[in-house]
């Protein structure tokens, strides 16, 4: 059963300012540890960080409640070549791969593990959240007004949401690919499909690249309804679309991250043809896509 497997956490992070190391410490580092009532061992990637040495007390201080293993790029990889990094060097038998803008409720990480073993050929499971930005499958229902520090109090208010939704949660369901943000997968899934594809560059659309290869090999992916992950972070400043609108450098970036999303999208439509861009995230619209 994966409640007796370690899970490998690689969260690649790159802190620039105190508010990001903030963020890492007070939003993902606290959840987690929440969940650490099982074997948890965290890869922590720092991505050339400025404030290398706020991560770097950051993963110290964790040592307390978890294996870790910390890495730092010599130069500024981005997000895919530093999972890729993390990945390699993990040695759990499950592997959870995170953003930094992310917060996993209490028992989120146990609702995930339960997900992958509702099925021996499911390989890659993950969560709903507040931030599912374009996806309605992962996109949580009554998810508290946005966050507005991190702040125990108003962590507390996401939290409470993701034990609401735990009691009440249906079975897992099938799904053709899954947000990135927060995904767990099999070692075996790993070993047998290899890294993330670099030529994605920074980041974007990876993670349907790799759904596609992993549907291909035989792997089902699900989603957890019982597994709550708050995703995000704060907003600062004007946002002209939604509280789901997804990553916190989606927010502090915006024109940055349109011009890597359409990168990804032409990568994408080279690599597996036009009818790739889009796919329906149900797996029932993703097979007659043809994916």
């Amino acid at each position: 059963m994966s409640e007796q497997k370690t899970v490998s956490v690689i969260v690649p992070v790159y802190s620039c300012d105190a508010y990001l190391a903030g963020m890492l410490e007070d939003l993902f580092l606290s959840g987690l540890r929440l969940n650490a009532g099982r074997p948890v061992e965290l890869v922590l990637v720092d991505d050339a960080s400025p404030l290398e040495k706020e991560t770097a007390a950051q993963a110290l201080k964790a040592r307390e409640w978890a294996r870790v293993i910390y890495l730092r790029n010599a130069e500024n990889l981005g997000y895919v070549r530093s999972v890729n990094r993390g990945l390699a060097a993990a040695t759990g038998e499950l592997l959870l791969v995170c953003n930094s803008d992310t917060r996993l409720s209490p028992g989120s990480l146990d609702a995930l593990c339960a997900a992958l073993d509702s099925g021996p050929s499911v390989g890659i499971v993950g969560p709903v959240s507040d931030g599912a930005f374009n996806s309605s499958i992962q996109q949580a229902a009554g998810c508290p007004d946005r966050l507005r520090s991190f702040s125990r109090e108003e962590l507390a208010r996401f939290d409470a949401c993701g034990e609401r939704l735990a009691a009440g949660a249906a079975p897992p369901f099938e799904a053709g690919w899954l947000l990135g943000f927060c995904t767990l997968m099999r070692r075996e899934v790993y070993a047998g499909l290899g890294p993330f594809d670099e030529g994605f560059g920074y980041g974007y659309l990876e993670e349907i690249d790799y759904a596609i290869r992993a549907r291909r090999a035989g792997w089902k992916l699900a989603v957890a309804p019982g597994a709550f992950v708050f995703h995000g972070g704060l907003r600062r400043g004007p946002q002209p679309t939604g509280n789901n609108a997804g990553s916190q450098t989606a927010r502090l970036f915006p024109v940055r991250t349109m011009l890597r999303l359409l990168r990804g999208l032409y990568y994408m439509a080279r690599k597996h043809g036009w009818r790739s861009i889009g796919i329906p995230q149900d797996a029932a619209g993703a097979a007659a896509r043809g994916f």
